[in-house]
Protein backbone atom coordinates (compact mmCIF):
# COMPACT_ATOMS: atom_id res chain seq x y z
CA UNK A 1 0.00 0.00 0.00
CA UNK A 2 1.26 3.52 -0.63
CA UNK A 3 0.66 5.63 2.70
CA UNK A 4 0.80 9.55 2.96
CA UNK A 5 1.41 10.41 6.62
CA UNK A 6 1.37 13.84 8.16
CA UNK A 7 3.25 13.95 12.04
CA UNK A 8 6.01 11.77 11.52
CA UNK A 9 8.60 12.96 13.36
CA UNK A 10 6.30 13.13 16.55
CA UNK A 11 6.13 10.21 19.21
CA UNK A 12 3.57 8.32 17.91
CA UNK A 13 3.77 9.10 14.08
CA UNK A 14 7.45 8.02 14.27
CA UNK A 15 6.52 4.62 15.70
CA UNK A 16 3.95 4.26 13.17
CA UNK A 17 6.21 5.07 10.34
CA UNK A 18 8.14 2.52 11.39
CA UNK A 19 5.49 0.11 11.59
CA UNK A 20 4.27 1.01 8.31
CA UNK A 21 7.96 0.26 7.02
CA UNK A 22 8.36 -3.07 8.94
CA UNK A 23 5.19 -3.89 7.01
CA UNK A 24 6.42 -2.70 3.50
CA UNK A 25 4.87 -0.35 2.67
CA UNK A 26 5.62 2.84 0.63
CA UNK A 27 4.99 5.90 2.73
CA UNK A 28 5.49 9.39 1.88
CA UNK A 29 5.85 12.04 4.72
CA UNK A 30 4.49 15.21 4.67
CA UNK A 31 6.30 17.75 6.22
CA UNK A 32 5.34 21.55 7.54
CA UNK A 33 8.88 22.39 8.14
CA UNK A 34 11.43 20.21 5.61
CA UNK A 35 11.64 18.65 2.30
CA UNK A 36 13.87 15.69 1.41
CA UNK A 37 13.18 13.77 -2.30
CA UNK A 38 15.03 10.98 -1.93
CA UNK A 39 13.78 10.04 1.27
CA UNK A 40 10.05 10.56 0.48
CA UNK A 41 9.75 13.72 2.57
CA UNK A 42 7.59 16.51 1.15
CA UNK A 43 6.41 20.11 2.12
CA UNK A 44 2.82 20.31 2.09
CA UNK A 45 3.23 23.64 -0.88
CA UNK A 46 5.17 20.89 -2.86
CA UNK A 47 1.85 18.54 -3.05
CA UNK A 48 -0.14 21.10 -3.52
CA UNK A 49 1.33 23.55 -6.29
CA UNK A 50 3.49 20.24 -8.23
CA UNK A 51 2.32 17.33 -9.64
CA UNK A 52 4.12 13.93 -8.32
CA UNK A 53 3.90 10.48 -9.37
CA UNK A 54 2.72 8.95 -5.92
CA UNK A 55 -0.80 7.88 -5.86
CA UNK A 56 -2.03 7.35 -2.03
CA UNK A 57 -3.77 4.47 -0.58
CA UNK A 58 -4.44 6.04 2.49
CA UNK A 59 -3.32 9.38 4.11
CA UNK A 60 -2.57 9.34 8.08
CA UNK A 61 -2.97 12.41 9.58
CA UNK A 62 -1.29 12.70 12.91
CA UNK A 63 0.01 16.19 13.08
CA UNK A 64 -0.74 19.07 15.14
CA UNK A 65 0.00 22.32 16.19
CA UNK A 66 0.62 21.41 19.79
CA UNK A 67 -1.54 19.46 22.10
CA UNK A 68 -1.16 23.28 24.21
CA UNK A 69 -2.94 25.17 21.83
CA UNK A 70 -3.93 29.14 22.40
CA UNK A 71 -7.61 30.04 21.22
CA UNK A 72 -5.68 31.94 18.26
CA UNK A 73 -4.20 29.27 17.44
CA UNK A 74 -7.43 27.25 16.95
CA UNK A 75 -7.88 28.14 12.93
CA UNK A 76 -4.28 27.42 12.61
CA UNK A 77 -5.19 23.57 13.08
CA UNK A 78 -8.12 23.78 11.00
CA UNK A 79 -5.85 25.41 8.25
CA UNK A 80 -3.89 22.48 8.56
CA UNK A 81 -6.42 20.02 8.15
CA UNK A 82 -7.90 21.89 5.44
CA UNK A 83 -4.26 21.39 3.61
CA UNK A 84 -3.84 18.09 4.28
CA UNK A 85 -7.33 17.42 2.44
CA UNK A 86 -6.23 19.49 -0.51
CA UNK A 87 -3.30 17.22 -0.53
CA UNK A 88 -5.51 14.54 -0.59
CA UNK A 89 -6.68 15.44 -4.17
CA UNK A 90 -2.86 15.44 -5.75
CA UNK A 91 -2.43 12.00 -4.14
CA UNK A 92 -5.46 10.75 -5.69
CA UNK A 93 -6.87 9.69 -2.46
CA UNK A 94 -10.07 8.84 -1.00
CA UNK A 95 -9.07 7.76 2.43
CA UNK A 96 -8.52 9.26 5.51
CA UNK A 97 -7.46 8.40 9.31
CA UNK A 98 -7.90 11.29 11.31
CA UNK A 99 -6.48 11.00 15.05
CA UNK A 100 -8.83 13.24 17.22
CA UNK A 101 -9.10 13.37 21.13
CA UNK A 102 -10.88 12.31 24.16
CA UNK A 103 -10.73 16.21 25.00
CA UNK A 104 -13.78 17.00 22.69
CA UNK A 105 -16.24 15.56 25.08
CA UNK A 106 -14.59 16.85 28.38
CA UNK A 107 -11.62 16.81 30.81
CA UNK A 108 -11.22 14.49 33.45
CA UNK A 109 -13.52 14.91 36.88
CA UNK A 110 -14.19 13.97 39.69
CA UNK A 111 -17.64 12.89 39.19
CA UNK A 112 -19.00 10.17 37.95
CA UNK A 113 -20.22 11.28 34.59
CA UNK A 114 -17.65 9.89 32.25
CA UNK A 115 -17.85 6.83 33.00
CA UNK A 116 -18.52 4.55 29.96
CA UNK A 117 -18.40 7.85 27.47
CA UNK A 118 -19.35 6.06 24.01
CA UNK A 119 -19.08 8.39 20.71
CA UNK A 120 -23.10 9.20 21.29
CA UNK A 121 -21.59 11.46 24.51
CA UNK A 122 -22.29 15.11 24.44
CA UNK A 123 -19.36 17.05 22.69
CA UNK A 124 -18.52 19.78 25.53
CA UNK A 125 -14.75 20.64 25.07
CA UNK A 126 -12.95 22.63 27.87
CA UNK A 127 -9.77 23.27 26.75
CA UNK A 128 -8.64 24.66 23.55
CA UNK A 129 -7.15 21.60 21.55
CA UNK A 130 -10.60 19.76 22.38
CA UNK A 131 -11.79 22.73 20.74
CA UNK A 132 -9.79 22.82 17.87
CA UNK A 133 -9.88 18.84 17.26
CA UNK A 134 -13.80 19.26 17.39
CA UNK A 135 -14.05 22.19 14.68
CA UNK A 136 -11.36 19.71 12.80
CA UNK A 137 -13.88 16.59 13.01
CA UNK A 138 -17.11 18.86 12.02
CA UNK A 139 -14.91 20.12 8.87
CA UNK A 140 -13.66 16.72 7.96
CA UNK A 141 -17.13 15.44 7.71
CA UNK A 142 -18.59 18.22 5.82
CA UNK A 143 -15.53 18.24 3.20
CA UNK A 144 -16.27 14.34 2.83
CA UNK A 145 -19.58 14.89 1.49
CA UNK A 146 -18.34 17.74 -0.76
CA UNK A 147 -14.79 16.08 -2.26
CA UNK A 148 -16.57 12.47 -1.68
CA UNK A 149 -14.07 10.69 0.20
CA UNK A 150 -14.51 8.26 3.32
CA UNK A 151 -12.83 8.95 6.49
CA UNK A 152 -11.90 7.07 9.98
CA UNK A 153 -12.10 9.46 13.31
CA UNK A 154 -10.24 7.51 16.35
CA UNK A 155 -11.04 9.68 19.65
CA UNK A 156 -7.91 8.90 21.49
CA UNK A 157 -7.00 8.92 25.25
CA UNK A 158 -3.19 9.61 26.68
CA UNK A 159 -1.55 7.02 24.99
CA UNK A 160 1.10 4.37 26.33
CA UNK A 161 4.52 5.39 25.31
CA UNK A 162 7.92 5.55 27.62
CA UNK A 163 9.01 8.07 26.51
CA UNK A 164 10.92 10.74 28.41
CA UNK A 165 9.08 14.13 26.51
CA UNK A 166 5.34 12.89 27.79
CA UNK A 167 3.53 13.42 30.42
CA UNK A 168 3.52 9.64 31.16
CA UNK A 169 7.02 8.75 30.32
CA UNK A 170 8.01 11.57 32.97
CA UNK A 171 5.97 9.28 35.93
CA UNK A 172 7.30 6.34 34.32
CA UNK A 173 11.12 7.65 34.46
CA UNK A 174 10.26 8.38 38.44
CA UNK A 175 9.33 4.86 38.55
CA UNK A 176 12.55 3.35 36.56
CA UNK A 177 14.42 5.87 38.56
CA UNK A 178 13.72 5.06 42.05
CA UNK A 179 12.05 8.06 43.23
CA UNK A 180 9.39 8.72 45.57
CA UNK A 181 6.29 9.88 44.17
CA UNK A 182 3.79 11.76 46.27
CA UNK A 183 -0.16 10.65 45.95
CA UNK A 184 -3.50 10.54 47.69
CA UNK A 185 -5.72 7.63 48.54
CA UNK A 186 -8.51 8.87 45.57
CA UNK A 187 -5.15 7.53 43.49
CA UNK A 188 -6.18 4.37 43.76
CA UNK A 189 -9.88 4.38 43.04
CA UNK A 190 -9.95 7.04 40.04
CA UNK A 191 -10.83 5.32 37.01
CA UNK A 192 -9.17 6.48 33.24
CA UNK A 193 -8.95 5.26 30.03
CA UNK A 194 -5.51 4.87 28.18
CA UNK A 195 -4.17 3.21 25.01
CA UNK A 196 -1.62 0.90 24.50
CA UNK A 197 0.32 2.10 22.07
CA UNK A 198 0.52 -2.02 20.48
CA UNK A 199 -3.28 -1.54 20.40
CA UNK A 200 -3.07 1.64 18.47
CA UNK A 201 -0.58 0.02 16.11
CA UNK A 202 -3.02 -2.97 15.67
CA UNK A 203 -5.89 -0.74 14.48
CA UNK A 204 -4.53 1.11 11.95
CA UNK A 205 -2.80 -2.27 10.24
CA UNK A 206 -6.77 -3.86 10.31
CA UNK A 207 -7.68 -0.27 8.52
CA UNK A 208 -5.16 -0.61 6.21
CA UNK A 209 -5.96 -4.26 5.38
CA UNK A 210 -8.95 -3.33 4.62
CA UNK A 211 -7.67 -1.53 1.29
CA UNK A 212 -10.66 1.25 1.85
CA UNK A 213 -12.90 2.52 3.94
CA UNK A 214 -16.00 1.58 3.23
CA UNK A 215 -18.03 3.61 4.82
CA UNK A 216 -17.15 6.84 7.13
CA UNK A 217 -16.84 6.19 11.04
CA UNK A 218 -15.63 7.84 14.37
CA UNK A 219 -14.62 5.41 16.76
CA UNK A 220 -13.19 5.92 20.46
CA UNK A 221 -9.81 3.68 20.73
CA UNK A 222 -9.22 2.71 23.80
CA UNK A 223 -7.81 -0.33 26.03
CA UNK A 224 -10.83 -1.75 27.60
CA UNK A 225 -10.70 -1.87 31.45
CA UNK A 226 -9.73 1.39 33.07
CA UNK A 227 -6.98 2.14 35.29
CA UNK A 228 -6.39 3.63 38.56
CA UNK A 229 -3.53 6.56 38.48
CA UNK A 230 -1.20 4.47 41.31
CA UNK A 231 -1.99 1.06 39.36
CA UNK A 232 -0.93 2.44 36.22
CA UNK A 233 2.53 3.24 38.10
CA UNK A 234 2.23 -0.25 39.93
CA UNK A 235 1.41 -1.75 36.80
CA UNK A 236 4.60 -0.44 34.58
CA UNK A 237 6.59 -1.29 37.90
CA UNK A 238 5.78 -4.65 37.12
CA UNK A 239 6.68 -4.88 33.75
CA UNK A 240 10.54 -3.48 34.78
CA UNK A 241 10.85 -5.89 38.15
CA UNK A 242 10.48 -2.16 40.15
CA UNK A 243 8.20 -1.49 42.71
CA UNK A 244 7.33 1.99 42.49
CA UNK A 245 7.53 3.79 45.72
CA UNK A 246 4.21 5.47 46.12
CA UNK A 247 4.09 8.00 48.89
CA UNK A 248 0.86 8.91 50.70
CA UNK A 249 -0.24 12.24 51.45
CA UNK A 250 -2.81 12.47 54.01
CA UNK A 251 -6.09 13.61 52.76
CA UNK A 252 -6.40 17.03 54.52
CA UNK A 253 -3.82 18.22 52.30
CA UNK A 254 -5.58 17.11 49.28
CA UNK A 255 -8.98 18.80 50.00
CA UNK A 256 -7.02 21.54 51.04
CA UNK A 257 -5.27 21.84 47.53
CA UNK A 258 -8.75 21.25 45.85
CA UNK A 259 -9.41 25.03 47.07
CA UNK A 260 -6.72 26.28 44.83
CA UNK A 261 -8.18 26.41 41.29
CA UNK A 262 -4.55 26.03 39.23
CA UNK A 263 -3.88 23.01 41.40
CA UNK A 264 -7.33 21.98 41.34
CA UNK A 265 -6.76 21.31 37.58
CA UNK A 266 -3.18 19.30 38.23
CA UNK A 267 -5.20 17.61 40.58
CA UNK A 268 -7.98 16.39 38.33
CA UNK A 269 -5.74 15.73 35.28
CA UNK A 270 -3.89 13.34 37.61
CA UNK A 271 -6.54 11.24 39.72
CA UNK A 272 -9.56 12.58 37.79
CA UNK A 273 -11.86 10.17 36.40
CA UNK A 274 -12.36 9.48 32.33
CA UNK A 275 -13.60 5.83 31.35
CA UNK A 276 -14.08 5.54 27.78
CA UNK A 277 -16.06 2.52 26.21
CA UNK A 278 -14.49 1.31 22.92
CA UNK A 279 -17.17 -0.97 22.66
CA UNK A 280 -17.77 0.24 19.13
CA UNK A 281 -14.43 -0.37 18.34
CA UNK A 282 -14.98 -4.14 18.95
CA UNK A 283 -17.74 -4.32 17.12
CA UNK A 284 -15.81 -2.92 13.89
CA UNK A 285 -12.04 -4.80 14.63
CA UNK A 286 -10.62 -8.06 15.81
CA UNK A 287 -9.17 -6.89 18.80
CA UNK A 288 -6.84 -9.21 20.72
CA UNK A 289 -8.35 -10.36 24.15
CA UNK A 290 -5.55 -8.95 26.32
CA UNK A 291 -6.39 -5.08 25.36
Amino acid sequence: MNIALTGSSGLIGSKILKDLHDLDHEVLRISSSHSCHKDNIFLYEELLSKEISFKADFVIHLASINSNLSELEIPKEIELLNKVIDCMVNLDCKNIIFFSTIKVYAENSFSQNLMGVNETFPKLPECFYGKAKERCEGALIELSNKKNFNYYIFRLPPVLINQPKSSIGKLFWLVENGFPIPSFRIGDLNQRSFLHYELLSHVVKEVIELGAISSSKILNIADSNPISTNDLLRRFGLSINKKPRIIYLPNFLFKAMMRINRLQLILCRLFGNFYLSNAKLKEEFKIPKHF
